[in-house]
């Protein structure tokens, strides 16, 4: 055991060098800005491509009430329309009033068949040409709106070119394997 009174003496190497000194103690160090920025860089895009968002996708109105259903697929972002007791909103606007008259019989609602025939040839001149997936559309309806309300906007997404429809609604998590 070492007394403490004794101090480490650095061991020299010829000439009073130390052996950090020997080995380029004399030259500065520096960081390579450069390839610190381009480690962050691969760093950030390896987070952002490795992140999983399973989370909820679809913005839901506070207006709207989802039915809730057993659900196998996960919803993909696509237009979305908004159904609910008073209006009937394209991507954030408003397109049609429900009232009586759009409740009683009928197919679709020219209103909602040329804004939703506007959305794709705007898709179309921008992009050049349309795949499937720029043909499918999500609705959101409320619990409590009417049958025939959905039926007509249903039509109408398919009057106006839209093949897949696909209704959102908040998945019921089974607490047993099997079916009940």
């Amino acid at each position: 055991m070492s007394s403490p009174s004794k101090r480490h003496v650095p061991l020299l190497l010829g000439s009073g060098k130390s052996v950090a000194m020997s080995r380029g103690g004399d030259r500065k160090v520096t960081l390579n800005l450069t390839s610190m920025i381009d480690m962050f860089t691969i760093l950030l895009v390896f987070l952002l491509k490795s992140y999983s968002a399973d989370g909820q996708l679809v913005t839901v109105s506070d207006q709207l009430t989802l039915p809730k259903a057993r659900v196998e697929k996960k919803v993909e972002l696509k237009l979305e329309i908004q159904v609910n007791n008073s209006v009937i909103v394209v991507d954030g606007d408003p397109v049609v009033a429900v009232d009586a008259e759009l409740l009683s019989s009928g197919n679709s609602i020219p209103v909602l068949v040329t804004r939703l025939r506007d959305h794709l040839e705007y898709s179309r001149q921008s992009r050049g040409t349309l795949t499937e997936d720029d043909m499918k559309i999500n609705i959101q309806g409320d619990v409590g709106i009417p049958a025939i309300l959905v039926q007509r906007v249903m039509a109408s997404c398919s009057e106006a070119g839209y093949s897949g429809q696909n209704l959102a609604v908040i998945k019921i998590v089974s607490s047993e394997g099997g079916d009940s």
